[in-house]
């Protein structure tokens, strides 16, 4: 098969073009042989098919003919109207000379001189049956040949635009990681900023020391499409170590079923961290109490759960739903698994849930 592959395409299509002819010649022989008894013909029945072969050798030229001036001209095929144009000259040009391709091969066939003026006097005479057959056998060559070339110019059409829409999407992605990293950025430094007003010089400088290391990790996988889960834990981890610095005892974390991601789960980069900051900014950024952030990992069959949540108090701030770190994993998971990921959110008694279901992606 990969040889076959490897030919050129004209060759393929020759092949193809003459393999499926002999199909037809094969079947038309095998009905003459059936009736070989009445006719008192004595030929075998690959004399038969061999016969045929050469009788409608004219019409596998005209066939392959077709095929490479619409596959040169494509516009050609453009519209029912080219089309049917295409038909109707088609069969005007060829159905002479395979009508006489046909008669030359009966001459031969009768020991009749195989000369035009036998070969056309026998068309002449041909019963409208023969005729018939004729016609058949040049509109069901047009029509393979136009819906071959047309479900071929669908194919490359549905992949040119899926490659457009590809395309279209990581555009979408690096702007929105664009965004997404200045955002990030921003809340990490107020966090830092927050330690300096409070004068606490050692917080700050850990502070300090710690953003360079999840700022190294967001741009560095941000360059890549995929990340072990291990490592976007640990980040989130390291992300809210950080947040501890400025809110001390106040935050709570709690992770569940961590020891699932052991298994080389592999994920697109930077999904969980956003969840994690929406779920600080609309609980604990909006008010002095103490809160806690709960981070769980479940596995249902061959899908990874995770689900962020946090208190809802009645003066917090409104769900957030299209926020940019949200939007950013929205679109991470249309690129990494088009429909087969879900980010849902919403209300669970009084606490609100952000929900990420995605494929089970083992690292290979």
């Amino acid at each position: 098969m990969n040889r076959l592959h490897s030919l050129p395409a004209w060759l393929r299509a020759l092949l193809a073009n003459f393999t499926l002819w002999t199909l037809v010649c094969a079947m038309a022989g095998l009905t003459t042989y059936a009736d070989r008894f009445g006719s008192g013909d004595t030929r075998s029945y690959w004399e038969m098919t061999a016969g045929w072969w050469f009788g409608y050798a004219v019409m596998m030229i005209q066939s392959y003919a077709l095929y490479m001036a619409y596959r040169r001209r494509p516009a050609w095929l453009a519209s029912l109207g080219r089309i049917a144009l295409g038909y109707l000259a088609y069969l005007a040009l060829c159905w002479p000379s395979a009508m006489l391709g046909l008669a030359f091969r009966r001459c031969i066939k009768f020991d009749i001189a195989p000369t035009l003026a036998n070969a056309w006097n026998y068309v002449v005479t041909m019963d409208k049956l023969e005729w018939f057959v004729e016609f058949s056998l040049l509109t069901m060559a047009y029509g393979a040949v136009v819906a071959f070339l047309l479900g071929r110019q669908r194919q490359q059409q549905d992949r040119q635009l899926a490659q457009a829409m590809l395309s279209l999407e990581r555009q979408r992605l690096a702007a929105l990681r664009g965004q997404l990293e200045p955002h990030f950025i921003f809340n990490t430094l107020s966090a830092i900023g927050a330690l300096v007003r409070l004068d606490d010089k050692a917080l700050a400088l850990d502070g300090l020391s710690r953003l360079g290391d999840l700022l190294e990790y967001a741009l560095a996988s941000s360059e890549n499409d995929w990340v072990e889960a291990t490592a976007e834990l640990r980040f989130v981890r390291n992300y809210l170590d950080l947040q501890r610095l400025r809110f001390g005892e106040r935050l709570h974390v709690r992770i569940e079923g961590a020891h699932l991601l052991d298994d080389d789960i592999e994920c697109p980069p930077m999904l969980l961290q956003p969840l994690v900051e929406n779920a600080l900014r609309h609980d604990i950024e909006c008010h002095d109490a103490a809160s806690d952030i709960a981070v769980a990992f479940g596995r249902d069959g061959e899908r990874l759960n995770i689900r962020v949540s946090n208190p809802i108090r009645p003066h917090a701030a409104p769900e957030a739903g299209l926020g940019i770190g949200l939007r950013g994993i929205s679109a991470r998971l249309r690129l990494a698994y088009g429909e087969a990921a879900s980010l849902t959110t919403r209300r669970m008694g009084d606490r609100f849930v952000a929900e990420l279901s995605i494929p089970w992606a083992v690292r290979q």
